[in-house]
């Protein structure tokens, strides 16, 4: 009955594993998450406090941030973050210098902030410093910085607060690249605004737009979005257009030349996300696809070699959300198991430490670190997962400690006799594996991940 019991304790907490991550966010050093149960986890870089947990301090694993649960939106701009919540309420938190937050100051915040009383926000789009959202109702807000009318009010004046742009109420969605904008209307038509000097308004032109300008009279547009100096976007029929920029062949035409006009460069695509100069797609059969600047190996193809056409990162056909940063690529699939590659200067990676990986590397669900059988204190486990030495804390004396495979037998067991501990896990196979660890009349139970 014990055995049975569990077996099935197991199970629950593959598939609850399995369930963890949902939205994913990435900004210059800095990454952001909300996970099943609605709640929100921040890691990487800290100096303006755009994790949120109110401090200024780096962190190197996924780290809860308050306690609401109800968080449904997340969008990282260079070193601050926006939110919506459940309830249709904006917040934001992180670096303010040029009231990118729009709570009418220029104060950095550290912890999030709600923006205003209005609860029918829909959509947000963090840039580098200046920020775009949409309501229910379709309209077209924008704040920050604004120097080469990014913002689409018709003016270079920064604002402090959500303004209205224009009159229409047709905004579908939005994206703010470094010093330029784009957006969908719901009628399939695509519009650019704010800096041009590379084309990437896609007008043709090199001059700079201080309202939205409507590019071609297409009327198939589905997803876009805006890195630094260029633009992604896809129509309805999968086909995948950039423009702007191309230096180091973030639009995937096989060149470095840039583009002032959509120019198609792949089909099938079903999702899109792009940042600073890199571009991140999934085709329609799940597959993930990548290239541009690969200095840090955001890319996640093994290397450090930019790349000027699609380069074909993982096969495996269950690819759903990507998110790319200034150097760094999040990156879940259907399970809601998420990975990271590129630069971790900032430990923006989440994996614990701050070293950059050149391959997409899994990072554990902060649930992982639950007691199944236990409502005590927690052990702490990590890395997780895992590839040769996992590590053990607990604030008592951890007497000893055994790894069980799924099928309950003991493949390791160890006397530690400390509160701190390791176990070499490296002559392991691959794959989930469960330590029991003793300490005093204490008994407690974790999963762990064998890479």
């Amino acid at each position: 009955m014990n055995r049975i019991i569990t077996i099935l304790l197991v199970v629950i907490s593959i598939q609850s594993y399995g369930q963890c991550w949902q939205k994913i966010a990435a900004g210059d050093q800095h990454s952001v998450a909300i996970i099943n149960n609605g709640t929100l986890w921040a890691w990487g870089g800290n100096t303006s406090g755009q994790l949120g947990d109110n401090s200024t301090i780096e962190r190197s694993i996924p780290t809860q941030i308050g306690t609401a649960t109800n968080w449904l939106k997340v969008s990282c701009g260079n070193s601050y973050t926006l939110a919506i919540k459940t309830d249709g309420t904006l917040w934001a938190w992180g670096e303010n210098n040029i009231s990118q937050l729009g709570d009418g100051t220029n104060v950095d915040k550290h912890i999030p902030i709600q923006i205003g009383t209005d609860t029918n926000w829909q959509s947000i789009a963090a840039g580098e410093a200046h920020s775009l959202a949409i309501k229910s109702n379709g309209t077209l807000w924008a704040w920050g910085y604004n120097i080469n009318g990014q913002l689409g009010d018709g003016t270079t004046t920064n604002r402090n607060v959500p303004t209205q742009i224009g009159s229409a109420t047709t905004w579908l969605s939005i994206a703010g690249g470094g010093y330029h904008s784009i957006g969908l209307r719901s009628n399939g038509t695509i519009w650019t605004w704010g800096a041009n000097g590379f084309g990437q308004l896609g007008d043709g032109t090199n001059t700079q737009r201080n309202a939205p300008v409507q590019i071609g009279t297409e009327t198939d547009w589905q997803n876009v979005d805006a890195g630094f100096n260029h633009c992604v976007a896809k129509k309805s029929n999968g086909i995948l257009f950039t423009w702007g920029y191309n230096g180091f062949g973030q639009l995937g035409d096989g060149t470095t030349v840039s583009k002032n006009i959509p120019t198609v460069i792949t089909d099938q695509v079903q999702t899109i996300d792009t940042r600073d100069s890199h571009t991140l797609i999934i085709t329609t059969n799940g597959a993930l696809w990548a290239w541009g600047l690969n200095t840090n190996g955001q890319l996640g193809d093994g290397t450090t070699t930019n790349r000027n056409s699609p380069t074909l990162i993982s096969t495996n056909a269950d690819k759903l959300y990507i998110a790319a940063g200034s150097n760094h690529t999040l990156v879940t699939n259907v399970d809601g198991f998420l990975m990271s590659c590129g630069s971790n200067l900032s430990s923006q990676l989440g994996d614990g430490t701050n070293i950059d990986k050149q391959l997409l590397t899994n990072i554990s669900c902060p649930t992982l670190g639950i007691n199944y059988f236990s409502s005590t204190n927690e052990v702490i486990t990590y890395p997780n997962p895992v590839k040769n030495i996992l590590n053990l804390s607990f604030e008592t004396t951890i007497t000893s400690a055994s790894i069980y495979n799924l099928l309950g037998q003991e493949v390791i067991s160890k006397v530690i006799n400390a509160n701190e501990g390791t176990i070499d896990v490296s002559n392991l196979t691959s794959g989930t594996y469960f330590v029991k660890v003793y300490a005093d009349t204490l008994v407690k139970t974790l999963k762990v991940i064998r890479e």
